[in-house]
């Protein structure tokens, strides 16, 4: 059965059961969100139909996609493509302040009938599109795409008089960008084949809906109609974790998430998110935490 210890885990994200973050980024008439938090909070792996922006402003921080791991300094920055898995992995020790836009695309093309859905932005959901690009400060056209973000983070926290025009002209800027330069080797980190992609998600799906009781590696394999050493491998090539490991990470986020916006009782919160005892959530959740679940919810309230 999938149990084991991991490293230490916080989520404040809530996800569906396919994976997909259930957020409303923005507004319905303005879906565009600025966070600018401290970044040190882990989420489970998660993805959304919105694009993400982000910017380091000081410190450092580890950006998960499948096609790697990357160090983000202060000044760099990273772009996600609709639908792209990812995560974000606080350095210990180290705090990060970091800027980050999460936007649909409808705020930028109106319509899928628009010309500009069909001229610029479609190409951005084919295969051949870049599901990540790393920003870096000191080329040009990433320079230009990190003030933008710049801009439009000062823009959503100040909101002057108009302030939607601009922030819509900016995000069309970025995404013109990308657009242009989405064929670079540097836009491209890795390739990732869309099947496997497409198989993680569903495995990832079946984990988070089945998360409050036991699952076997060989059930998992099962459910994607694959052999189990294959499930390992798509795991371990994609995320760079086993199953193993991320269902820990997301029961334990799900329990910090109870624990924070319920007054369930301690035993209630371990059953509901499967583990076997209460003290046997308590000692997981130590480990991944560095406190008991009740100093947990004490520091939270």
């Amino acid at each position: 059965m999938i149990a084991a210890n991991d490293k230490t885990v916080k989520s404040t994200v809530t996800i569906a059961p396919d994976g997909k973050e259930i957020k409303q980024h923005g507004t319905p008439d303005f879906p565009c969100g600025y966070y600018g938090k401290p970044n040190g909070i882990q989420a489970p792996w998660h993805w959304h139909e919105e694009y993400e922006c982000t910017v380091i402003l000081q410190g450092e921080n580890y950006a998960h996609t499948p096609q790697g791991q990357f160090l983000m300094r202060a000044g760099d920055g990273i772009f996600l493509n609709s639908g792209t898995l990812h995560t974000s992995e606080p350095i210990p020790g180290r705090s990060c302040l970091a800027n980050t836009l999460v936007f649909h695309g409808r705020l930028v093309y109106g319509s899928t009938d628009s010309i500009f859905y069909r001229k610029y932005i479609r190409p951005l959901t084919l295969p051949s599109a870049p599901a990540m690009v790393l920003l870096h400060k000191n080329i040009p056209w990433q320079s230009e795409i990190l003030e933008n973000i710049k801009k439009v983070s000062r823009l959503c926290q100040n909101k002057p008089e108009g302030y939607e025009f601009t922030v819509r002209n900016l995000l069309s800027e970025i995404l013109f960008d990308i657009y242009c330069y989405r064929n670079v080797s540097e836009a491209q980190p890795a390739a990732v084949n869309c099947f496997e992609n497409d198989r993680i998600k569903q495995m990832l799906a079946y984990l988070q809906e089945n998360y409050n009781r036991p699952v076997s590696v060989a059930e998992l394999a099962a459910h994607a109609n694959i052999c189990q050493r294959e499930c390992l491998r798509c795991f371990s090539k994609l995320l760079r974790l086993s199953p193993i490991q991320y269902l820990i990470r997301y029961r334990i986020s799900r329990a910090c998430i109870l624990l924070k916006d319920t007054d369930q009782s301690i035993l209630e919160i371990a059953s509901a998110c499967g583990f076997e005892s209460p003290s046997y959530f308590t000692k997981t959740f130590r480990q991944h935490v560095g406190c008991t679940p009740t100093a947990y919810r004490g520091r939270r309230r």
